[in-house]
């Protein structure tokens, strides 16, 4: 007869990291956020100003050719696409705002021009389905930029999570964590998760068990976890809000179960990379779990 699993057993603390390491240090390691901005711009000298504002939302992928954006755009890990008037030889983009449009109706797709040359050329853009039009020389580009790409949040926190969950939970339970994820701040009840697999809680445990999964209770608490982590790094709410909304009795709640997830502390998480982080240290658990 196989032993109980045991929560505390299943959250064992991470390995810590090298004193001082930034979480984005550990993208030259692989285990950068796996999320893209792909950037097309025709003038070659706007880069580092777009790289400047843009840096905390993902790495960015300069596409000189139109061709390679439209193609680029169809990768789960594309958050957002940002596009000139024209590439750099002088062929207007919109076409490809359409073909990237009919691909993935929900990206985003920023428009990023100077508005006396919009001023002749941007219907065409509107009538293929770019989501919004930035102006380089607006004094806010940052806040405008940032919130216009804030707005695929919600989707690149479930595209970015599936990733994780097709590359370690078995087929049969990735709607499971998938449930847990998607209500986080909902406190779910083990017979909701259950219900929504179509199984008692009884066979749900028994077949997590089976499957070398952590129960139900250890899948709800890594999605806070992982909630909380995403929050940090893409928002500028507090621990103590983001504790409240997860059902925390305090900041310093959250501060240990990140601690005991990903051996960090809130600030440190809030840095480039740090959902990343957090995700990489639940594939990790999950495939050690199976092992």
């Amino acid at each position: 007869m196989s032993a109980p699993v045991t929560t505390a057993g299943w959250l064992s603390e991470p390995k810590k990291r090298e004193p001082g390491q930034s979480p984005r240090a550990l993208d030259a390691r692989g285990l950068a956020t796996l999320h893209h901005i792909l950037v097309q711009l025709s003038d070659v000298g706007s880069r580092p100003r777009f790289a400047e504002v843009c840096r905390a939302f993902g790495d960015i992928v300069w596409c000189d050719d139109l061709d390679d954006l439209v193609s680029r755009s169809s990768a789960r890990e594309a958050l957002a696409v940002v596009v000139d008037l024209e590439d750099r030889h002088g062929v207007s983009s919109a076409r490809a705002v359409a073909a990237i449009r009919s691909r993935r109706p929900d990206l985003p797709i920023l428009l990023w021009c100077d508005r006396q040359e919009a001023a002749h050329q941007i219907i065409p853009f509107l009538a293929s389905g770019v989501s919004t039009v930035v102006f380089r020389e607006e004094s806010e580009l940052e806040r405008r930029l940032l919130s216009n790409l804030t707005r695929a949040s919600d989707v690149a926190f479930q595209q970015l999570t599936d990733q994780a969950l097709y590359r370690r939970v078995p087929s049969p339970f990735i709607p499971v964590v998938r449930f847990c994820l998607d209500h986080a701040s909902n406190q779910p009840r083990a017979e909701v998760i259950a219900r929504s697999a179509g199984m008692s809680p009884k066979s749900l445990a028994t077949q997590l068990r089976r499957a070398g999964m952590p129960p139900v209770s250890v899948l709800v608490t890594w999605s806070k976890a992982l909630t909380a982590a995403y929050r940090l790094e893409k928002s500028t709410e507090s621990v103590a809000v983001i504790a409240r909304s997860l059902g925390f009795s305090s900041g310093s709640a959250l501060r240990r179960l990140l601690k005991r997830c990903a051996n960090e502390s809130p600030q440190v998480l809030r840095s480039p990379g740090g959902f990343g982080w957090v995700l990489r240290c639940f594939e990790r658990f999950l495939s050690k779990g199976r092992r």
